[in-house]
């Protein structure tokens, strides 16, 4: 007996290996489709069990057997595409920014500047004080900040592309670093989403 991941993120089982074989040849299921065996604990793909590999490829028949109303196989690409394009634009618009920052750096653009008539009195230490970290470190900072962001940018194409899990889960969770995106917080609700669906066991399953 099996348990099957639907596209729906439901699972259904425990099902019989007769039963799966019908699935795969309506194309409801396909090699990616997570599925466990009743006794195991761990989830693989359906193209990892030796004894299903005959069934992919033939031909759909009539089925007698109950099956769920929709398709339960997934499509771990357009389910990342969203995600990723919203990295990408993260990463992209971080490496503008520090790119512009570093210029007007190098320009001489941001040296420390006076104080503006009427601002808060409350606040012009701290004005002083980020005035002088610009003009003192802003290029390194800049240059840090870019080297991030092709870090993201690297993360989100391999995200679409279905590789480096390891590398796209880094460059996400740095998107959603303030500090470190570039962008503020426009990386934030991509990178909550993103992680959302790489860490889903069929998008998983299908990395290279």
């Amino acid at each position: 007996m099996y348990f099957i991941q639907g596209a729906d993120q439901k699972q259904y089982g425990p099902i019989t290996a007769e039963q799966l074989r019908q699935w795969i040849s309506e194309n409801r299921l396909n090699r990616t489709s997570p599925c466990r065996a009743e006794a195991e604990e761990t989830w693989k793909t359906l193209g990892d069990f030796p004894e299903f590999a005959a069934a992919f490829g033939a031909v759909p028949a009539a089925s007698t057997a109950p099956s769920p109303s929709a398709p339960l196989g997934s499509d771990p690409a357009s389910e990342v595409r969203g995600p990723a394009i919203g990295i990408l634009v993260t990463g992209v618009l971080g490496a503008l920014l520090s790119l512009i920052g570093l210029v007007m750096n190098l320009a001489g653009m941001n040296k420390a500047q006076e104080v503006p008539p009427g601002f808060p009195e409350q606040y012009r230490q701290m004005f002083e004080s980020y005035m002088k970290f610009v003009e003192q470190y802003g290029s390194v900072s800049n240059v840090l900040v870019l080297a991030l962001s092709a870090v993201t940018i690297l993360a989100g194409v391999r995200m679409m592309q279905l590789r480096s899990h390891g590398l796209v889960m880094t460059g996400v969770i740095l998107s959603m670093i303030p500090c470190c995106s570039g962008c503020c917080c426009l990386g934030l609700p991509f990178g909550i989403w993103a992680l959302v669906v790489l860490n889903r066991p069929s998008v998983k399953a299908s990395f290279r």
